[in-house]
Formats: structure tokens, C-alpha cells, sequence
């Protein structure tokens, strides 16, 4: 009997490592399965972006509408011609201006002249200042002299 416990033993250590074995292949099955859960999730959500971002025929016939108008508002190979001949006359009157312009070096006279000229008006704003300080001097006596005139009149 013993000998068959034994046997009864070893077989049930035998189950109970298959057990151990079944249990830990689960185990991975399980793993596998939800990695398999989120690829399949991010799947899904890429497919409802791209179904966010598709257009539908309405907004294919809109977008068709509003390249009909691009086209009709373009300017024609033409129209492109005369604006490039207004834009080389106006760059040749740009250089026939600044052809004429004075540069630095013309304005070293102009610039010398004005200061001589501020040099000038200066000294005549001294020379005003000391002029009616003079009149003013003068107007003083002057009316003193009156003064004195109309005393002597009186006087005699």
C-alpha cells in the first residue's frame, strides 16, 4: 500500500507541476492578451482620428469652390507683364532720385555755411543786445533832458 501512496504521491507532484505549468502559460496568455487589448486601443484611436480628420463630399465641393475662386481672383501672365513694367519705371525713377541726391561729401559745404551763418547770428544778437541796451541808456537821457528842458521853461 505504501507503494501506492507513493505512485499517488509522485503522480500529484506531477499534477502539481503541470499546474504550476499551465498556470504560469496562462499567465502569459494573459500578458499577451492585454498587450494584444492595447494595440488593438491605439488602433482604434488612430481610426477615429483619421475618421475626424476626413473630409466628406461637402466639404470636398466646398474646398472645389473655393479653388474655383482662388483661380478666377489670380492675375493673368499679362496683367503679371504690366505690373512688371509699372515696377521697373518706378525702380528707374528710384534711381534717377537717388542719382540726385546729395551725399555726404555735398552736404560738408552746406553743413560748414550753416555754421558760419550760426557763428554770424551769434555775434549779431550780442551786438543787438549791447544796441538796445545803448537805446535804452540813450531813451533814459533823452527824457531826462526833456525833463530838464521843461524845468528851465518853467523856470523862466
Amino acid at each position: 500500500m505504501e507503494a501506492l501512496l507513493n505512485q499517488i504521491l509522485d503522480r500529484l507532484d506531477q499534477l502539481h507541476s503541470s499546474v504550476g505549468v499551465l498556470t504560469s502559460e496562462v499567465n502569459d496568455m494573459k500578458n499577451k492578451m492585454n498587450k494584444i487589448e492595447t494595440k488593438v486601443n491605439e488602433i482604434e484611436t488612430r481610426v477615429n482620428r483619421i475618421e475626424a480628420n476626413m473630409a466628406t463630399k461637402g466639404e470636398l465641393a466646398e474646398l472645389r469652390s473655393k479653388m474655383d475662386d482662388i483661380e478666377a481672383k489670380m492675375a493673368t501672365k499679362d496683367e503679371l507683364a504690366e505690373l512688371r513694367s509699372t515696377v521697373n519705371g518706378l525702380q528707374s525713377n528710384v534711381n534717377e532720385i537717388q542719382a540726385k541726391m546729395a551725399t555726404k561729401d555735398d552736404l560738408v559745404p552746406i553743413r560748414q555755411a550753416v555754421m558760419e551763418i550760426d557763428q554770424i547770428v551769434k555775434r549779431i544778437e550780442v551786438n543787438q543786445e549791447r544796441h538796445e541796451h545803448i537805446l535804452a541808456i540813450l531813451s533814459k537821457r533823452s527824457i531826462e533832458h526833456e525833463a530838464s528842458i521843461a524845468s528851465l521853461r518853467q523856470a523862466q
